[in-house]
């Protein structure tokens, strides 16, 4: 007596183990607050050097102290910080004061050629080197200093604040043109124009920096947008690193957006183009009732075949009138047909005739007797 067996319900795909956490441990888990106090950090931390200089020159806050109560404990706290708890972010910043130095010592180089060789303007970047270190008549060590504070504090400051703004404006998913123009604009608007600004509402800021004149003017903004084209670039070669930026950023217009991103960048693709598929020609099959070529002249054409496998005329897009489309082949239709010659095709015809439905007779054999052998 045959059983069926009930059916079973599918069984549900068995889950892999995984090694639990010792009892006690934390889990490694970055809230989104934390993260955004330790980017404000930086930020706040790359504009003092330069708010440093104009509460100098404004007579607010004699730069020594600044320096010695603020930027240089709160440096020294962010790069322990940065050293034992780092942050996804933090590589962005480093880019970002990287590329920040960068652009200062390319700037420098039109300036310093323009103070030293060209006696256009002067050089107060020893003489700010003073104000931190409280000694007037120390020229040579006021030039380290100062030189310090400008490359680390102004330049690296102003490339760290400008890859935050631009990371979380999400500006790596432009063209590399509006990259660069963004970052001229960012080095002329805030930067130069705060710069222009201390020098002229001071009261003793043409005193302490540089005259206020057409050629130093245009000198100081010729080596901001330097400036800012370094800073541009440097933003551009380092998309990359943005992938590391743990905030979502704005959406952008769609006519704003870069066709060629950057590796890990989340640029739009353009549609792909719909090609047209090629029509394929239905060939031009001779006509079932042709003579085959190679027949003898004294054997008969092979008759009509008529059955299931009977071929039937229907219409087709690309043949012209008159031309025969098989039909799909069957299990009793004999593979190339009109290739055979009229002998082995009454022959396949006789034997599928005396086949009985549903059986199968091609290449069939009986089975043999078993041989036994004496008792």
């Amino acid at each position: 007596m045959l059983r069926l067996r009930p059916a079973l319900p599918p069984r549900a795909p068995r889950a892999r183990p995984t090694r639990a956490a010792p009892a006690g441990a934390a889990v490694p888990a970055l809230a989104p607050a934390a993260g955004t106090g330790r980017v404000a950090l930086h930020v706040l931390l790359a504009a003092l050097p330069l708010l440093a200089i104009s509460a100098h020159v404004f007579d607010l806050v004699p730069m020594q102290l600044s320096a010695a109560l603020l930027v240089v404990p709160l440096a020294t706290a962010v790069a322990v910080l940065t050293l034992f708890d780092p942050h996804p972010a933090d590589r962005i910043v480093a880019h970002g004061l990287a590329w920040g130095v960068v652009a200062c010592a390319v700037y420098d180089v039109f300036r310093l050629d323009t103070v030293y060789m060209l006696g256009l303007w002067g050089d107060f970047i020893p003489t700010m080197g003073t104000w931190i270190t409280g000694r007037p008549g120390d020229t040579a060590g006021g030039a380290v200093v100062g030189y310090l504070w400008r490359y680390i504090g102004d330049g690296g400051g102003i490339g760290l604040t400008f890859f935050v703004v631009a990371s979380a404006c999400g500006l790596h998913r432009l063209s590399r043109a509006r990259v660069v123009l963004a970052a001229v604009g960012f080095a002329v608007a805030p930067v130069w124009a705060g710069l222009v600004g201390t020098v002229a509402l001071a009261p003793r800021g043409e005193e302490l920096m540089f005259p206020l004149t057409p050629v130093t003017v245009s000198l100081s903004l010729v080596g901001h947008l330097i400036f800012g084209l370094m800073l541009g670039l440097g933003f551009w070669h380092s998309r990359a690193v943005q992938s590391h930026w743990p905030w979502p950023t704005p959406a952008l217009p769609a006519r704003l957006r870069t066709t060629t991103g950057a590796p890990g960048a989340d640029a739009t693709p353009p549609p792909a183009p719909r090609v047209p598929l090629p029509r394929v020609p239905v060939p031009h099959l001779p006509a079932p009732d042709a003579a085959v070529p190679d027949a003898p002249a004294h054997r008969s054409p092979a008759p009509q075949a008529s059955g299931p496998h009977r071929r039937v005329a229907r219409p087709a897009e690309d043949a012209g009138p008159g031309v025969f489309v098989p039909r799909q082949r069957t299990s009793s239709t004999p593979p190339a047909a009109r290739t055979l010659d009229p002998d082995t095709w009454e022959q396949w015809h006789r034997r599928l005739e005396s086949t009985q439905p549903g059986r199968r007779a091609h290449g069939r054999r009986e089975p043999e007797p078993v041989r036994r052998g004496p008792a």
